[in-house]
């Protein structure tokens, strides 16, 4: 060895291992983030979709604001290199919790009863406007409802929307200037008898010579003469026995309805 080069040093210096970086969390919280957020999506979108997506949403939110913000830290430590995806993660996880809430908001129902006040509103409103409208042609002519009545109650002139039963005790009358099947001539009173019940055959003989006796001073024909014919409604076995005795007279053409009234009409 020459006295020129100093003695070999028994210690060598270590190697120095640089710290892979740790990007997970920031990766993980862009990722969870995004799905948060799509999920928040569906269900404000969709208003009947399934809770779960309510429950998810939720919870990828928190998960994605937790790793956002252990993914920053890191990197402002050094530790990571990926600062940026790790505040992405952050911004996509606050995106998913508003859209929970604004889902949340929709489904109790806020903006609906919003969106009920400002039609009640706009209604109350227009209503000055719609009561001095002038009415159309298919308001002026829109038929009107008929109304279901006793047959005890029906009076000479009421028109009715359908053919009766001999035994109705109910009947719908209608406008006779609208179409309608049977119109009302006349209303007589059969005998009271004995009280008992005497049998429909018996009271339908009765009602239909009543009802023929009337028959001309309504239409101006006698009814062997009219192409018109006759049907009455006469009481059931248990109103007969609670002193129902009134008998219906109504015409009607066999041909089909008719619009306006049969009075006079001889024919």
């Amino acid at each position: 060895m020459s006295e020129d080069q100093p003695p070999p040093s028994p210690y060598q210096p270590a190697p120095v291992t640089q710290q892979a970086p740790q990007n997970g969390p920031a990766v993980a919280a862009l990722i969870v983030g995004i799905i948060g957020a799509l999920t928040g999506l569906i269900s404000v979108l969709f208003t009947g979709a399934n809770p779960v997506f309510l429950w998810v949403a939720g919870i990828l939110a928190v998960i994605a604001l937790v790793l956002g913000f252990v993914g920053f830290g890191r990197a402002q430590r050094g530790e990571a290199a990926n600062a940026t995806m790790a505040l992405w993660g952050i911004i996509t996880g606050v995106i998913a919790m508003v859209l929970l809430v604004v889902s949340l908001l929709v489904q109790t129902g806020v903006f609906a009863d919003s969106s009920e006040e400002t039609s009640v509103q706009t209604e109350t409103t227009a209503a000055p406007t719609a009561e001095t409208s002038t009415p159309t042609a298919s308001e002026e002519t829109a038929p009107t409802e008929g109304e279901n009545i006793y047959t005890g109650d029906l009076e000479v002139g009421d028109c009715l929307a359908e053919s009766p039963e001999a035994e109705t005790l109910t009947v719908t009358t209608v406008p006779c200037s609208e179409p309608h099947s049977h119109e009302v001539f006349a209303s007589v009173n059969l005998p009271e008898g004995d009280g008992e019940f005497p049998g429909y055959q018996v009271i339908d003989a009765e009602a239909e010579e009543l009802c023929i006796a009337q028959f001309e001073g309504f239409i101006g024909l006698p009814s062997e003469q009219s192409e018109l014919e006759t049907r009455f409604m006469t009481p059931s076995e248990e109103t007969w026995l609670a002193g129902d005795r009134m008998v219906s007279c109504a015409v009607y053409d066999p041909a089909g309805e008719v619009s306006g009234s049969l009075r006079g009409a001889e024919r």
